[in-house]
């Protein structure tokens, strides 16, 4: 179980770390189009430096939560590697321990 519980652990930290990276590279090329020229708001007709706002703020507020995940799992997974458990005698597993 510990075993299992921290690969999966490692596994959400790591892609909790490289959520800021995401969205860093989406940031970059939504400035990209926008230094060509080649943003235009949709449908709606919300003027587009609005939208870029709303855009920045809401990308901002995400690479913050996604560094406040990466850190609480962090600990997550420090801490469960400090947990020790019993090993059960191999005919007293359930199935679904395997």
């Amino acid at each position: 179980m510990s075993t299992r519980a921290r690969r999966t652990y490692s596994y959400l930290t790591r892609c909790a770390g490289e959520l800021r990276t995401a969205i860093e590279l989406i940031e970059t090329s939504v400035q990209q189009l926008q230094d060509r020229g080649q943003l235009m708001s949709d449908y709606r007709g919300e003027p587009l430096d609005d939208v870029l706002q709303q855009f920045t703020q809401s990308s901002d507020a995400a690479k913050d939560l996604g560094g406040e995940l990466h850190g609480q799992l962090s600990t997550a997974y420090s801490a469960i590697g400090r947990v020790a458990y019993k090993e059960q005698p191999a005919e007293q597993q359930s199935p679904t321990d395997s």
